[in-house]
């Protein structure tokens, strides 16, 4: 009795392409697992109360960026409505500006110096008043009447000039001597 052997078949990949599907087919099963981990389970009993407590009610939904374009436009609309019902005013020609949004008012001391005139005797200055006297200009550094160039009060901002020499038209009359060129 003799029976044959049985032969087996001679392979039909070679070893690369016998390892790239062995590859394929564990990636296929690694994503097929995957999927089931991302599935819920049953929802399970609730512990005693007080040791977990009982669930609280789902929040809102959050903001997200589709709603940034109306939310910047409501706040220019607010921004613009506030500004102008502001105002802005000065009482005493802009030394100190006032200025009222709704029921805020914010002052403003500023450091403008304001042209006061010629300096008068007994006249009353406050700081920041120029006066010119002599020729000068000084400038009020502190509430004062006293007279300028002879008190601390007052700041020396532009001195006096020397007096010119008077013009004569006849001195300044030369010939004009013709200019050549090579």
């Amino acid at each position: 009795m003799s029976e044959k052997p049985t032969t087996v078949p001679g392979p039909q990949y070679t070893w690369a392409e016998g390892l790239g599907t062995a590859l394929a087919l564990a990636q296929r099963c690694l994503a097929e697992m995957r999927a089931l981990a991302l599935t819920p389970g049953p929802e399970g009993k609730c512990g005693p109360a007080g040791k977990d407590g009982e669930r609280g009610q789902k929040g809102e939904p959050g903001r997200n960026a589709a709603d940034l374009t109306l939310l910047q436009q409501y706040i220019d609309e607010r921004v613009e409505r506030t500004l102008k019902g502001a105002s802005l005013s000065t009482t005493d020609n802009g030394r100190t500006l006032r200025w009222v949004l709704g029921d805020v008012t914010h002052e403003i001391k500023t450091a403008v110096i304001l042209d006061a005139g010629v300096w008068k005797e007994g006249a009353a200055y406050v700081a920041g008043d120029a006066v010119s006297h002599g020729g000068s200009l000084f400038i009020a550094q502190v509430e004062t009447s006293a007279r300028p160039g002879k008190s601390d009060e007052w700041r020396l901002a532009v001195k006096r000039g020397n007096d010119g020499r008077d013009y004569r038209a006849e001195d300044n009359k030369r010939s004009a001597d013709p200019v050549r060129f090579k």
